[in-house]
């Protein structure tokens, strides 16, 4: 086949065998590192509604990385109640390019990749922003991102307990069961409030409109992932929690615009614009503090950056090839 033809079709299985988590790990911490230091060229996820559940939408990313081979872009459809009926929520791919002549080179299967990097980068802010002695985890939802966090943060702290919390309880069941076999300590709880009770570490992974953590709950030293809403017309916390956390996130841009509780709570009064610290690439350069003390209530925030799935798609597209992985087709334009 002509070289300058060549492309690659990378699905989820190819992906699961190219990577492991520490190499995962690795490539999201540089990708938030480039996000927060310029290396990283970006814009803000660009959004298309469509009717049906809250946060169904057509989902467009795109970055070039100055240190990496391929730019691109990742196209998602977004459709929140696709897991109540056994479905992935996120469906598309990323789209890379080859930057010295704009070769397009690969397709990768896109809700595999956010999911990786989704909980990685989860893990990357708990490194920088949790107590190292974290032991219990609480995990807010059920679905496929609540075990993929499982698995990335009991990589960097010693999870010991896990505590699960879903709108389903025989779900949540399940899901807890299924920890328990895995090794932890697992116990699903009724009441979301209970399931956070005492937890050091907790991550809300879920695609609410209402508020499903409340700052009421928490108690001195908790470190808060939330993921689970990508649009702004959702809410995983109440202004309460907002206003109690010290609070970090992945790319401000899109923070201040996409993170509804955030805008919200600053719009309202709530909290100063400057009560977000900064992104978490900077307290991962040294170049802003994160967390204090053992009695700081931390939250990062996150919403995936367009230079996460860069840098993992540049990765994977390397493994691939060099392992003989994916699809190889003629592919030309």
């Amino acid at each position: 086949m002509n070289a300058e033809a060549e492309f690659l079709l990378i699905d989820k299985d190819a992906i699961r065998h190219a990577l492991t988590l520490p190499l995962v790990l690795e490539a999201t911490k540089a990708a938030l590192l480039k996000t927060s230091n310029g290396v990283a060229r970006q814009q803000i996820r660009r959004t298309l509604d469509l009717p049906g559940a809250a946060g169904s939408c057509l989902s467009l990313m795109y970055a070039a990385l100055d240190d990496r081979p391929l730019f691109g872009a990742k196209v998602l459809s977004v459709f929140p109640d696709n897991f109540a009926h056994g479905l992935a929520s996120h469906r598309g791919g990323v789209f890379l390019f080859d930057k010295n002549d704009g070769r397009p080179v690969a397709l990768i299967d896109g809700g595999e990749l956010t999911a990786w990097r989704t909980a990685a980068a989860s893990a990357v802010a708990t490194t920088a922003l949790s107590r190292p002695d974290s032991s219990t985890l609480t995990v807010l939802g059920y679905g496929e991102q609540a075990r993929r966090h499982v698995e990335a943060i009991s990589q960097v702290r010693p999870i010991r307990a896990v505590h699960v919390w879903g709108r389903d309880p025989a779900k949540a069941q399940r899901f807890a069961q299924s920890l328990s076999v895995a090794g932890f300590k697992a116990q699903a709880h009724r009441e979301a409030g209970e399931a956070v009770s005492g937890a050091d570490i907790i991550c809300t992974t879920t695609s609410s409109e209402r508020p499903v953590l409340f700052g009421k709950w928490l108690h001195p030293g908790m470190q808060i992932n939330a993921v689970g809403a990508s649009v702004a017309s959702c809410r995983e916390l109440d202004l309460e929690c907002v206003r109690r956390s010290k609070i970090w996130v992945d790319y401000l841009p899109m923070a201040l615009v996409a993170a509804g509780e955030l805008a919200e709570a600053i719009e309202s009064g709530h909290i100063g614009r400057d009560h977000i610290r900064g992104e978490i690439g900077e307290v991962l350069a040294g170049t802003k503090p994160g967390r204090a003390g053992d009695a700081d209530i931390t939250l990062y925030r996150s919403l995936g950056v367009p230079a996460q799935d860069i840098e993992l798609a540049n990765l994977v597209y390397a493994r691939a090839r060099d392992a003989g992985l994916g699809t190889s087709i003629d592919f030309r334009l």
